[in-house]
């Protein structure tokens, strides 16, 4: 382009929000491709000015590999502010979905997990990004980037932004579909904030929509404040309850019912790629990344079998309500797996045997005892009475005849 912001060499513009535009150049002093993300000039009011200026500091004080790095500043006082950072080689986790529709449950949660890490550490450092969001999250060769900081919020005093929870009013800033309520209402927030918006976004890669809709702003709210949305699974038959549970927890309206901290629900989310039999989280990342269709149907074929050999522990441990569930979702992943039935067997209708209940074989026995001993008490005291009419030889061998059966 012939241009240059200071010492950078612009190559060419590769985005452009309501705060400015970001540039692809070079840095000739080091040698290395840079993003360089320049304020917009016009329009930019002081609101925004120090908007830019926390997101700079943000940034430098958040170091962490699924955060993005800065490498230089303008400096606060300059006329034109710009950031320069790490140029991250990959795509946004929106492109991914415009591109090749939504995600497995596996990959959705690898997304999430390596998201937990740069939130635990930005909360760390009292810091809440609050735009959480497919746009602002890359994915390069197996690693996911936390990017854009410009609203971001302190939560003390001692935060690395230098700024006074006391000082600064909250304002309703973020994207509609991933504020919390609080945020949505403009009234104190916290890290569970950006865990709701975690949750929201979880959603988003799982069914392609964001869990809270209306017609206007104030439906949107109203869902929010009443925590109404769509159970994932309208739009998306693959997915297991432990997902659907997790994200209902985030998408809790009161922050007090959502999980604590990134840290927790970070250990939930390990828990459900255990059950996908995922060990390795960036080797997932990138395999999906290298062809997200094809990895898909592996994902699948993984899943199902280790929900299988879960079936088979489930049956032996006659675990009646575990064994249902997973049955149900393996013939949500696999309805032609011929498997279930060689483990299960099959029922009159050619369908899965389902696992008879423990809990009514239980009853049934209970039930059984009681009317045995009921019989066999009507029985003694009966022959008693006969007893009684005997002639005496006969009462004397029935008498033995009852010591001997213990009666």
């Amino acid at each position: 382009m012939g241009l240059k912001i200071d010492r950078y060499e612009v190559e060419k513009l590769i985005g452009q929000g309501a705060m400015g535009k970001v540039f692809l150049a070079a840095d000739p002093k080091i040698g290395r491709q840079v993003a360089i993300k320049v304020l917009a000039t016009s329009g930019a009011d002081a609101q925004m000015q120090q908007r830019f200026r926390l997101e700079a500091r943000a940034i430098a004080a958040l170091k962490h590999p699924n955060i993005v790095e800065l490498y230089d500043y303008s400096g606060e006082e300059a006329a034109d502010l710009f950031l320069v950072m790490e140029y991250v080689d990959g795509r946004s986790l929106d492109a991914f979905l415009r591109q090749f529709g939504v995600m497995s449950e596996p990959t959705a949660l690898c997304m999430a997990h390596e998201l937990c890490l740069a939130l635990a550490h930005a909360h760390r450092l009292q810091i809440v990004h609050r735009d959480l969001k497919p746009e602002n999250v890359l994915l390069a060769h197996g690693r996911v980037v936390l990017t854009d900081f410009g609203i971001v919020k302190a939560l003390a005093t001692s935060a690395s932004l230098g700024i006074s929870r006391v000082r600064t009013k909250t304002q309703v800033l973020g994207t509609p579909g991933f504020m919390a309520p609080e945020q949505f209402a403009g009234k104190q927030i916290d890290a569970r904030t950006d865990i709701f918006a975690l949750g929201a976004l979880l959603y988003c890669l799982a069914t392609d929509r964001v869990p809270f809709e209306g017609e206007s702003v104030d439906d949107v709210y109203n869902n929010l404040r009443r925590g109404k949305f769509e159970d994932p699974r309208k739009h998306n038959a693959l997915l297991s309850p432990g997902f659907c549970a997790l994200v209902e927890r985030c998408l809790s309206p009161r922050p007090r019912d959502r999980y604590e901290s990134a840290d927790e629900l970070r250990a939930q989310i390990l828990t459900l790629l255990g059950s996908h039999g995922v060990t390795e989280v960036r080797q997932e990342l990138v395999l999906y990344e290298q062809n997200p269709s094809a990895y898909a149907i592996e994902q699948r074929q993984r899943s199902v079998e280790v929900l299988l050999r879960d079936l088979k522990v489930a049956l032996k441990d006659r675990d009646e309500d575990m064994a249902k569930s997973i049955i149900h979702w393996v013939q949500s992943l696999a309805p032609l797996d011929r498997r279930l039935l060689d483990i299960t067997g099959a029922g009159p209708d050619g369908k899965p045997r389902l696992p008879s209940s423990g809990r009514a074989a239980k009853w049934l026995f209970l039930c059984f005892g009681l009317l045995a001993g009921a019989a066999l008490g009507a029985f003694t005291a009966t022959a008693v009475d006969l007893r009684a009419m005997m002639p005496q030889g006969w009462q004397e061998r029935l008498a033995a005849m009852w010591v001997g059966l213990g009666l």
